[in-house]
């Protein structure tokens, strides 16, 4: 009888700039803060009119999926967080593509 093998994503990932960083699986309850962060308020119309707190939401996705990487001070708080140095490290492209491959490691099921 054959073994299944079940393959989980590798959290180890490079950016486009290069960067090594190192990924890890956030709690249902971290990805849930992490998406009701930004608000989106619409007119009267229904169109979008005003969109808040994306760069809250951008750190908040860093903070609790990055698990380490190239970078010169990298550390985690006591719950388990990146500290400033490393986000402060990157520019902003490196943060944005950082934080959509984070998303994407998160396996919701959908």
């Amino acid at each position: 009888m054959s073994e299944k093998v079940v393959a989980k994503n590798n959290s180890d990932k490079t950016l486009a700039s290069g960067r090594n960083i190192k990924l890890k699986e956030m709690s249902i309850d971290d990805v849930d803060f992490c998406q009701d962060i930004a608000e989106i308020i619409y007119n009267q119309d229904g169109e979008v009119s005003t969109v808040r707190g994306v760069s809250k939401s951008r750190t908040a996705w860093i903070r609790r999926g990055l698990a380490g990487g190239d970078f010169k001070d990298f550390s985690l708080d006591m719950k388990g967080f990146a500290g400033d140095s490393a986000i402060k490290e990157m520019n902003e492209t490196e943060k944005n593509e950082l934080m959509q491959l984070i998303q994407g490691y998160q396996d919701m099921g959908e």
